[in-house]
């Protein structure tokens, strides 16, 4: 009786730790919508949004509005205003949607089924609820306070968005060929589509996905296993429909075509169509060539809210006998095999972009985490089987090294639920977001020199320090379509620096605003503080010549709207002189 009362109190406790793991990481991650619903908009998501208003008000994107992103950006944004509102509210509804959708996505593609496939227990034994739910709350909870520790700026950022809508694509695609079914392929070509409107690398892992479902069909076809048929309403008990790769191929590449034939539609509807391809020539490349960071600061960047967590994967996979002879022989190892090309793209996705901002992990770590809490939690389980007639030395060594992987696994989960989780909970509830002195003082200072009298009169000289910001707040047009700095202050010998300096003059010599601000950051550049106007002396000489400097602005205190203690960016306004009012002879 003695060993049965053993294992009855080793499940207790098994039982036990999954339920407090569970509640651990459930309360951090509920702690962060509790904390972070009044959030300010600030950052890129201020400027899209402001560029959103003014597609609004009759703007045209990259034929009136210069800027990088693809026109999926734009049309998400716009929706989301539309749907949601324009407020910080609106967008915090809008951030909190994508994260639960995200979760919904990580219970289906952890999910257990009759098939057993990625079991964690064996289908004889009994699943409890945690046991069932546990690597959708591990990943979902990690995703949510990963993205919340990240701060205020990374609010529905464009990759966030986009790598939801990979990974719930992901979700449909298992979905699809789990019950075979041709509805579930076409909403993920649908969500893959919407994310190449994004960023056009995502065709990448859908044509990845596409071919390994292919293979998962033709494998199920041709070696038919009565543990894989799933029963739906239309089929026999027992026996699953029967969907060829030619039918899943054709209902995702038509629903897939849906977002971008929108996106072209926009496109063509603003007469922007050709605007957009000299952008691609131009404006896209010459943004992408900046803020490079080195390769190793990349990964380790990518990696590091969770680089603890990976060492012990990594660690855990190779001592893992068990895990390396089910990729091989499992029945839907492709779907694990899916779940790598998702992390893989995600990590090509940073290097690419090669600027290490916290924003383009979020592909990698929609795949990264649900994978690794299947394997965690599947290593709680799985026990070494012993072959007749092994050396006794063998089945001790895959024991060994079984139970040091449980182990690593077990330790991998105390410090994601108990450590990881409560510790980013805390660090958000210590993130000052009511201090936006640069917004609350610009706002100020453009009221008492006009308010709203100054829409289609006034010009930042910035990109994400907070002037389109505060322009947005008050619904003021701008006297130009130059919302973005870098495209001024960059190389002389770069045409679409010397363009985009053009069409600037040009905007100001017909009509020059009565306000111009200038802020003290340069996008992407790690310069002194103004010393951003040196790069282009000429308008820096406008500016003396034409306008009088009003107002200088500094910040006295750090605000924390993330991990760090930063400066704010500080600003300066120039008012046009009385006699410097009618047009101008000289350009900038």
């Amino acid at each position: 009786m003695q060993p049965q009362i053993q294992a009855r109190a080793f499940t207790v406790t098994a039982r036990l730790f999954r339920l407090a793991l569970a509640v651990s990481l459930t309360a951090s991650a509920l702690l962060f919508f509790l904390y972070s619903w009044r959030w300010p908009l600030v950052g890129d998501a201020s400027l899209i949004h402001y560029i959103g208003f003014l597609i609004e008000r009759g703007w045209a994107p990259y034929r009136g509005l210069s800027d990088m992103n693809m026109p999926g950006s734009y049309l998400i944004e716009l929706a989301a205003m539309h749907f949601f509102g324009m407020g910080a509210l609106a967008w915090r509804l809008f951030d909190f949607t994508l994260l639960a959708i995200a979760s919904v996505a990580f219970v289906t593609i952890t999910g257990r089924n009759s098939s057993g496939a990625l079991s964690v227990v064996a289908s004889s034994e009994r699943v409890g609820f945690t046991e069932k739910w546990l690597p959708a709350i591990f990943a979902s909870s990690l995703f949510i306070l990963i993205h919340g520790r990240d701060g205020l700026a990374q609010g529905g950022q464009r990759d966030l968005t986009m790598g939801v809508c990979l990974v719930a694509a992901t979700a449909f695609l298992f979905a699809a060929v789990r019950r075979r079914a041709p509805s579930h392929a076409a909403i993920f070509g649908l969500l893959s589509g919407i994310a190449v409107t994004i960023k056009p690398t995502a065709i990448l892992l859908t044509l990845a996905e596409l071919l390994l479902a292919i293979y998962a069909l033709r494998g199920s076809s041709m070696n038919p296993r009565p543990d894989r048929d799933i029963a739906t309403p239309s089929s026999p008990k027992g026996k699953a429909p029967n969907i060829s790769p030619f039918q899943l191929i054709a209902s995702a590449a038509a629903a897939y075509l849906i977002a971008p034939v929108i996106a072209l539609a926009f496109l063509l509807r603003e007469h922007a169509f050709t605007a957009f391809l000299v952008a691609t020539r131009g404006v896209i490349p010459y943004y992408a060539s900046l803020g490079h960071r080195p390769l190793g600061y990349i990964l380790l960047h990518s990696l590091s809210p969770l680089l603890s967590l990976v060492l012990l994967w990594l660690a855990m996979l190779a001592l893992d006998r068990t895990q390396r002879r089910e990729d091989r022989n499992h029945p839907r190892d492709w779907e694990r095999t899916a779940l790598l090309a998702g992390v893989t793209f995600g990590i090509l996705n940073c290097i690419l972009q090669a600027r290490a901002l916290p924003y383009y992990r979020y592909p990698l770590l929609a795949f990264l985490l649900p994978l690794m809490a299947l394997d965690f939690t599947r290593a709680l389980k799985l026990r070494p089987s012993a072959s007749p007639g092994a050396p006794s030395f063998a089945a001790s060594s895959r024991r060994v090294e079984s139970n040091a992987a449980r182990l690593l696994a077990i330790a991998a989960l105390i410090v994601g639920g108990f450590f990881l989780a409560p510790q980013s909970a805390i660090l958000i509830h210590h993130y000052r977001w009511w201090e936006t002195d640069f917004i609350t003082s610009l706002e100020q200072n453009l009221n008492a020199l006009g308010g709203a009298q100054l829409s289609g009169h006034i010009q930042c000289i910035d990109s994400v320090s907070g002037c389109g910001n505060v322009l947005y707040l008050m619904r003021l047009e701008p006297a130009t379509g130059v919302l973005s700095d870098f495209l001024l202050f960059g190389p002389d010998d770069v045409p679409i620096i010397r363009d985009t300096r053009s069409q600037f003059s040009a905007g100001l010599l017909h009509d020059p605003p009565h306000v111009i601000i200038v802020t003290s950051h340069l996008h992407l550049a790690d310069l002194e503080i103004y010393q951003k106007l040196d790069r282009w002396p000429a308008f820096a000489s406008f500016l003396a010549d034409r306008y009088t400097l009003q107002t200088q602005w500094s910040p006295t205190r750090t605000a924390r709207w993330w991990s760090r203690e930063e400066l704010p960016a500080s600003y300066r306004i120039y008012v046009l002189r009385p006699t410097a009012g009618g047009p101008m002879t000289a350009k900038p």
